[in-house]
């Protein structure tokens, strides 16, 4: 099919406005979904980034204290009053973003959180594997390529 370069040169301001337009935030489309991923795996699959479980619990008091709280005991969780899980958010700047601990005095959080991977012993837990970025990426790479493809199709016509 043969477009004449008029056509074509108004097609591709089109496209280069409709570009500039859409105003999609990439950043923020990859970070809500590193942080769905990450929530998922750590809040309810209770899995270290290389994918071990998180074990169960040593101590039948502080299964007894979970039980009392209304908790499971069957598996170790990070969810005893949901504020460690709370307490990580999404920080998004103008060029880039990131999934941390906010809100924490003195850096308490942080030091539960080592102490958690420590006593766990199973390796890390809030880090990404590198199938997790990959996953990630990926998802962000589809998603950018169906709005341009989108886009291109909306521009020639």
């Amino acid at each position: 099919m043969a477009i004449p370069i008029s056509r074509l040169d108004n097609s591709l301001d089109k496209l280069v406005k409709k570009i500039e337009k859409s105003g999609k935030d990439y950043v923020l489309f990859a970070v809500n979904e590193a942080y769905a991923l990450f929530m998922d795996r750590v809040f309810n699959k209770n899995k270290t980034m290389s994918g071990q479980s998180f074990g169960r619990y040593k101590t039948k008091a502080w299964m007894k204290k979970r039980k009392n709280a209304g908790r499971q005991t069957s598996r170790k969780d990070l969810q005893m009053k949901n504020d460690f899980r709370d307490s990580i958010k999404r920080n998004v700047k103008k060029d880039h973003a990131t999934i941390e601990f906010l809100d924490s005095p003195n850096d308490i959080l942080l030091k539960i959180a080592d102490g958690q991977e420590n006593q766990i012993g199973k390796g890390k837990i809030f880090k990404f594997s590198k199938a997790e970025n990959k996953e990630v990426i990926g998802k962000v790479v589809k998603e950018i390529k169906k709005d341009i493809t989108k886009i291109v199709k909306e521009s020639f016509v």
